[in-house]
């Protein structure tokens, strides 16, 4: 038995994510959480390819959201006529909506959920930040719907000049 498959089969027995694993995919705490996530992530893009588009995302779920985002841009672009990608800039409204309760698509853009703020808490009444909840290290906030409108890109260095700025974690 060589030294990598040694390896693989003591991190497997400690519950831990083999270094080989880690290599080509993403960071999970021990094993389990690891196989919960290849399983969701697989659900996630089954049901996309034989069921038809969903209409929500997991936005955590992909290797590469950027890249999702940027798909979603081009698509918004080029159904609108004159539209230049490098001028589309991406827009999100956090809804008061949860996973379950989106049944369709939005017209335009897309429902993502499996964000959390970390630090602080989500007023769902109000659609707004508040502060954290004693012991509450992390709160999932609702469906954010994420879309692009047609604009000079320095509108969106201009939206959180003078603002507190919160970090989003994916989870």
């Amino acid at each position: 038995m060589n030294e990598i498959l040694q390896d693989t089969l003591d991190k497997i027995y400690d519950a831990l994510v083999p270094d080989i694993w880690k290599r080509g995919s993403w960071a999970a705490a021990t094993l389990g959480f690891w196989f919960t996530e290849l399983i969701d992530r697989n659900s996630q893009f089954n049901d996309w390819c034989f069921k038809g588009r969903p209409p929500s995302f997991w936005i955590a779920g992909f290797f590469n959201p950027q890249g999702f985002l940027t798909a979603m841009r081009q698509e918004v672009s080029r159904a609108h006529k004159g539209w230049a990608l490098d001028q589309v800039v991406l827009f999100n409204d956090v809804t008061s909506k949860m996973k379950e309760d989106v049944a369709t698509a939005p017209n335009e853009g897309v429902y993502v959920y499996g964000l959390y703020l970390d630090g602080a808490g989500w007023d769902r009444r109000n659609s707004k930040l508040m502060e954290s909840i004693n012991k509450v290290l992390y709160t999932l906030i609702p469906i954010v719907h994420i879309y692009a409108i047609n604009g000079p890109p320095k509108i969106a260095n201009l939206l959180y000049s003078g603002s507190r700025t919160y970090l989003i974690m994916f989870s």
